[in-house]
């Protein structure tokens, strides 16, 4: 039987790693699926229409559930103060409605969670708790749920990496070029430009090598609330080399892999497991990130890239300085990820295990 599934999320065409998910996922769906899209539309509001705006989603969602009978709904919140909150309602409609519902959790911050969520449990209980299933991306999620109480199942999945990044041919599959790896190397860095994604850690990482290694580059590819101030700090530091690409999707972003030799992602965010990572491997880019949410899980240190501490700007030059004075490594561990992104990575494999969770909540 073909089920009827609402996913609930952002606006698939604005920035973001849930979007990026459900617009890998868009063609590998076999359930019938309807999006209810809640938020500003990448709009920017002002504090009283965001009330009135949150006010009129809940109430569209609740006549929507009440009008179509969806075989369940999916849920995208984050352990954060913003999306907690907000998203509980939209839980909580699910249960007066009696709609089944499946909770994804994307991210997951750490002090949030003891200093908010661990005082109001009985709040989770009554909203998030009702969930017929939770799917998360890092054990140490599962286990808090379980601490909670939380005793129906739990799944563990991956993010996706853009189909574009499965359909190109890598730089270690073209016979025409003799040396894979670039003479002048090319750092990217990926992500939302916030603080916490470690856009200065990478930064000072690069300017601390720069010196050494004068013809290295680092290309900086996202938008966020830190893109002027980081812009600022390149120009106070006087920074070459130092690429702004803002934000890029589709064949611009595969083309930034492409032409890059190193992916850095220094978050101290909490991240569920970061799509821009999945990618990075599949495009066969060694990764040099830190232990963060699902990350530690699957990631094998010193085989697909290494493991920094966080906020740790010259572990992660030492890092670089070890493979870009060993090219032949940058080229063994992009042929290894390349491989491994293609054995579980596909919108193919990871939109079957997301219909497998789908089918399974909704017969029990």
């Amino acid at each position: 039987m073909k089920h009827k599934i609402l996913i609930h999320a952002p606006n698939l065409s604005t920035p973001g790693g849930k979007q990026t998910y459900f617009t890998s996922l868009l063609d590998h769906f076999q359930s019938d699926i309807e999006f209810f899209f809640y938020g500003a539309q990448g709009k920017k509001e002002s504090k009283l229409k965001v009330i009135s705006r949150l006010f009129s989603d809940y109430w569209k969602f609740y006549r929507l559930l009440k009008k179509n009978d969806f075989s369940l709904v999916h849920l995208n919140p984050s352990m954060n103060m913003k999306s907690f909150f907000r998203d509980s309602i939209f839980a909580a409609i699910c249960s007066i409605t009696g709609t089944k519902m499946t909770i994804f959790w994307h991210g997951w911050q750490w002090a949030f969670e003891k200093k908010t969520v661990q005082k109001i449990l009985f709040w989770f209980k009554m909203t998030y708790g009702k969930a017929d299933s939770m799917i998360i991306l890092a054990k140490e999620f599962s286990d808090q749920l379980k601490k909670y109480g939380y005793k129906k199942p739990i799944h563990q999945v991956t993010t996706v990496a853009d189909p574009i990044f499965f359909e190109l041919e890598t730089k270690f599959e073209n016979p025409s070029i003799e040396n894979p790896v670039n003479e002048d190397l090319v750092l990217l860095f990926l992500s939302r430009i916030e603080r916490v994604k470690g856009i200065y850690e990478a930064l000072e990482s690069f300017e601390i090598l720069k010196e050494e290694y004068p013809s290295l580059k680092l290309k900086v590819a996202g938008t966020g609330g830190e893109l002027d101030a980081a812009r600022a700090y390149i120009e106070q530091k006087g920074l070459q080399g130092v690429e702004l690409l803002g934000w890029i999707t589709g064949e611009g972003k595969a083309k930034a892999f492409a032409e890059s030799d190193i992916y850095l992602l220094p978050s101290y965010h909490g991240e569920g497991l970061p799509c821009s990572i999945l990618e990075a491997m599949a495009t066969g880019l060694p990764v040099i990130s830190t232990d963060v949410g699902g990350i530690k899980d699957f990631f094998e240190d010193g085989t697909m890239g290494y493991l920094v501490k966080m906020k740790n700007p010259s572990e992660i030059s030492e890092k670089l300085r070890l493979l870009i004075n060993n090219p032949e490594q940058i080229e063994v561990m992009g042929r290894y990820n390349i491989e491994y992104a293609r054995n579980r990575f596909t919108p193919k494999k990871v939109g079957s295990e997301l219909e497998r969770i789908y089918d399974e909540t909704v017969k029990n």
